[in-house]
């Protein structure tokens, strides 16, 4: 009898600390600057929701993406590091927000971090580059699932002898981005010049004739006009 009253208090004990574990992950995640990945967070459990129960598509936010101005820039960059045109933008997104979601609520455990406060916000930044690199690695082995299902089958079809246009400078054999415009969200795909000595400028139109299905590239021609 006496022991089992002992295991039952072991029992409330530790699922007391548990509701006080819970409680303070809750208080760290709303305190100050966390509530920047915190908020983020919730904006992809609510469209996984929404998608889980068929209210939307799963391409629903899928969105068409605008390089800007500079496509050299930081932006565009990531963008190929995170392989935006191999895997769906809502799937690499949603990966990216919850590790930065949980190195964020891991910076509470630093001793010389005040939550929500000032220095925690500025170690957001390496949170979210750290999250960069791991959201990077941890896609890789998606590719070789999204590589041979329908929708990547479905995205050939809609890409292979389409017209496309440039999101950035496409010349000296470098590779560059484009859209294949649609209903919906438009196709973003890796693209290279079929021949090196032909160039094309940011919203030139293209003509895709090829695919390295290795490299998961697509080969451009000039419009003949």
């Amino acid at each position: 009898m006496c022991c089992k009253k002992i295991k039952n208090l072991v029992m409330i004990t530790s699922f007391i600390g548990k509701g006080v574990v819970i409680t303070e992950l809750l208080k760290n995640a709303v305190t100050g600057v966390n509530i920047i990945p915190t908020a983020l967070l919730g904006v992809v459990l609510l469209y996984w929701i929404i998608v889980i129960i068929g209210a939307f598509d799963f391409d629903f936010l899928d969105v068409d993406i605008d390089i800007g101005a500079d496509n050299s820039g930081p932006f565009y960059a990531i963008l190929a590091f995170l392989n935006v045109g191999e895997l769906p933008f809502m799937l690499i997104i949603s990966i990216f927000i919850l590790n930065f979601w949980i190195i964020s609520m891991l910076i509470y455990y630093l001793p010389f971090v005040a939550v929500g406060g000032l220095l925690n916000g500025i170690l957001l930044i390496p949170a979210m580059i750290i999250s960069i690199f791991l959201t990077k690695y941890e896609t890789i082995p998606l590719k070789g699932i999204f590589k041979y299902s329908n929708m990547q089958d479905n995205k050939d079809k809609q890409v292979l002898e389409q017209l496309c246009i440039l999101m950035c400078d496409v010349k000296d054999g470098r590779l560059g981005q484009a859209k294949i415009k649609r209903d919906g969200a438009s196709i973003i795909i890796n693209v290279k010049s079929e021949y090196e000595e032909e160039s094309f400028n940011k919203d030139e139109a293209a003509f895709v004739s090829r695919k390295d299905t290795n490299k998961d590239i697509y080969y451009i021609v000039k419009l003949d006009l």
